[in-house]
């Protein structure tokens, strides 16, 4: 179980890092578009409010495993907290990119969040 400690954590702070980066890009070029995927209804909505947010807390979830790659010591259960994180992070995503079932919850947030004062 030692052996995998730093494998396994090293790989999903990589593979978040490199969806950061990606996210980072189609932010910064204004990317958005739909896509239906495996001929389904499920659909991914790439638009500002869902990289925005996507962005925003996967930059708090590698905050969070590079801390904790720091911080915790290998003991049994390590493994299996990064990979959590890593379905959690990756969960996140999901929601984020879901379309309608993200704006129907952010958007609601944001408009209220705007009527105080606070703008985005």
């Amino acid at each position: 179980m030692n052996r995998l400690t730093k494998p396994v954590s090293y790989f999903i702070i990589i593979s978040l890092t490199f969806s950061e980066i990606f996210n980072f890009i189609l932010f910064k070029k204004n990317i958005v578009g739909k896509d239906l995927i495996f001929r389904s209804n499920f659909e991914l909505v790439i638009d500002r409010s869902a990289l925005l947010f996507s962005e925003s807390l996967g930059l708090i979830f590698l905050l969070i495993m590079l801390f904790s790659v720091a911080k915790l010591k290998r003991r049994t259960g390590y493994v299996r907290y990064f990979i959590s994180l890593g379905l959690l992070s990756g969960l996140v995503y999901l929601f984020s990119f879901s379309g309608g079932l993200f704006h129907n919850f952010y958007d609601p947030l944001i408009s209220s969040i705007d009527k105080i004062g606070i703008s985005f």
